[in-house]
């Protein structure tokens, strides 16, 4: 059930980061594309977790989250 629960945030949060992309800056975007990071992690889905810090655009900015390297004022615990 808790690897259930940490799909659905880690979803939830990927398409809320979506949504943020088109009216927030990007800061905002990756802290929730980070999040999401850290929920597929919990429920063990590690090519999600890959594919999210994969991208040319967010990958560093995401990877440097997951590390606990602020890059900007935002954090999702």
């Amino acid at each position: 059930m808790t690897r259930l629960t940490n799909r659905l945030e880690a979803w939830t949060l990927t398409i809320l980061g979506l949504a943020a992309g088109i009216l927030l800056p990007h800061p905002t975007t990756t802290a929730l594309w980070t999040a999401a990071a850290r929920a597929f992690e919990r429920a063990g889905d590690v090519g999600m977790v890959a594919r999210l810090t994969s991208g040319t655009k967010f990958g560093s900015r995401i990877r440097a989250g997951l590390r606990g390297d602020m890059l900007s004022h935002l954090r999702f615990a």
